[in-house]
């Protein structure tokens, strides 16, 4: 009889050490995962994760002593700039577009609206405009001072955008937004720099060197003198003239990492 009871109760000691064992291996895994769920600070997090970012710059040609052109003046423009971040590489990819009034004019004319005539106001211009691929390689990305260097290359052109506005009318009628258009391939290189303002929001200032592909940095723009409008308030361009771009450029604009 002692020993059936010798025989019970081995596997239920074994059994007891056995639990014993398990638990204290969950409390060792709880307090294990514990430390992993320890939260990480949201600076560390954009450091090692993949992000996007968007800026809004406000840029300006600087036109040379020697430049005859329409831009002997400073020209400002708006650009819009989208970076894809990945920290497996040393090179972020994105995307810049823009464009950049240079001169125009405003008239009244008379024009022809079912049977009446009806004065309206003209207002054609000028713009530049420009699409480029970016590659940029930014220096000190954990810090609020981030220097960067950048290449792109796309395209830059002219474009001449028409709207008339009918007097009397509660919205403008555009007629023959784009009736001239003109472009070129370019490429170059620029040096800037990125200045924290929170955890995800920058200051962000460049300089830029660009070169047209094709017949040095000229463009052709539609000729103010070679525009013609008729009775409708359509608008034609004629004639073109040759502009000398200045190669050098300067921006300045705000940033987000989303």
């Amino acid at each position: 009889m002692t020993q059936k009871r010798s025989l019970i109760k081995a596997p239920l000691r074994f059994l007891a050490m056995a639990l014993a064992l398990a638990a204290s291996i969950g409390g060792a895994l709880s307090q294990t995962n514990l430390l992993d769920v320890v939260e990480v600070p949201e600076e560390d997090i954009l450091l090692k994760e993949k992000w996007r970012h968007v800026g809004l710059h406000l840029f300006s040609d600087v036109p040379g002593d020697d430049l005859e052109s329409v831009l002997d003046e400073p020209s400002y423009g708006f650009a819009l700039t989208y970076m894809k971040h990945d920290r497996k590489g040393i090179l972020d990819g994105g995307f810049d577009a823009g464009f950049q009034p240079i001169g125009g004019l405003d008239t009244t004319i008379i024009m022809d609206a079912n049977g009446t005539s009806t004065p309206g106001s003209l207002r054609v211009r000028n713009q530049l405009a420009h699409a480029h691929c970016l590659l940029r390689l930014t220096l000190f990305q954990n810090s609020g001072f981030q220097p960067f260097l950048e290449g792109f290359g796309g395209v830059r052109g002219s474009f001449l955008r028409a709207r008339l506005v009918i007097d009397g009318g509660a919205e403008s009628q555009r007629i023959n937004d784009v009736p001239f258009f003109s472009s070129n391939f370019d490429c170059g290189y620029a040096a800037g720099l990125r200045l924290r303002l929170g955890n995800r929001s920058f200051v962000t200032a460049r300089y830029a060197e660009s070169f047209q592909l094709d017949g040095g940095n000229v463009v052709q723009i539609a000729d103010p003198d070679g525009i013609f409008i008729d009775d409708n308030g359509n608008v034609s361009s004629t004639a073109t003239s040759s502009m000398t771009l200045p190669p050098s450029s300067i921006r300045i604009g705000l940033a987000i990492n989303l």
